[in-house]
């Protein structure tokens, strides 16, 4: 089943560089951009030949329930100007709960971005940098963590650049989810605002909810904002802090992170 899911992505992403051409021109070489802290994806790829690895710790407190993610890897490999591979190894997840403490690993993802659409020079900034998310997450996680089916999932990512400091980016996305032994569709959707405070620190502030069908809990949104520190062109700290917004029982999560490239 694997092997068909990873035909049809790269399928699918093949046919998206043939309607946009413009992907031909690569991205050059510039200051890493990140995938985290926040949940939107970026619209950039890592060059070819390149090796970017992504990964954090976040505290989630729910209630009497308190959880942290240790790890939150994701690695990515540039392997066309308008491609990478991505493997998310994610996390040893620590679950304490009055009732029972759980632990395990997550489920391993994999997929590939595809770049449909970079900036061009002298270009309208009302016109966003667009691209493709193709993946899954495979059930190799623990039995109280993970999956026991593989998740399919896609997301398509627009940017603006609104000025030298200013970016505006949304992901809309769909996953094939599995839980309680029952497929369901859901929709992802997410906005956030980001602002160069100086050159090596920004700022953002995010919204981003998740919409299952027909379950039982409703859809469920979050609100979080966070600081992005470059220390050098390929070396990344940053934090996080945010909320759920759903009742009746809200939780808040804070986190930190590392990114470099190689």
């Amino acid at each position: 089943m694997f092997s068909r899911l990873t035909a049809a992505i790269l399928t699918v992403i093949s046919a998206t560089c043939l309607v946009h051409p413009e992907v031909a021109h690569a991205q050059q070489e510039e200051p890493m951009v990140t995938d985290r802290p926040d949940f939107t994806e970026s619209a950039r790829t890592v060059a070819p030949g390149r090796f970017q690895f992504e990964l954090g710790y976040t505290f989630t407190k729910a209630g009497d329930e308190e959880q942290h993610n240790f790890g939150e890897l994701l690695a990515r490999v540039g392997i066309l100007p308008w491609l990478e591979g991505r493997l998310g190894l994610n996390s040893f997840v620590l679950l304490r709960d009055p009732a029972e403490d759980r632990e395990g690993l997550e489920d391993l993802t994999v997929g590939f971005k595809a770049l449909l659409r970079g900036a061009s020079a002298g270009g309208s900034r009302a016109v966003p940098r667009l691209a493709l998310l193709l993946g899954a997450n495979l059930p190799t996680g623990s039995d109280d963590v993970g999956s026991s089916e593989v998740v399919p999932g896609a997301k398509l990512v627009a940017a603006w650049d609104l000025s030298d400091r200013v970016v505006i980016a949304t992901n809309l996305g769909w996953a094939y989810g599995f839980a309680d032994d029952q497929r369901f569709h859901q929709g992802i959707a997410s906005l956030v605002a980001g602002y160069s405070i100086s050159e090596p620190l920004t700022g953002y502030i995010e919204w981003y909810g998740f919409f299952p069908e027909n379950r039982g809990g409703g859809s469920n949104h979050y609100l979080n904002g966070g600081l992005a520190w470059l220390l050098t062109p390929n070396l990344q700290l940053d934090w996080r802090v945010g909320a759920g917004l759903q009742d009746p029982d809200p939780n808040w999560f804070t986190g930190l992170g590392l990114s470099f490239r190689l």
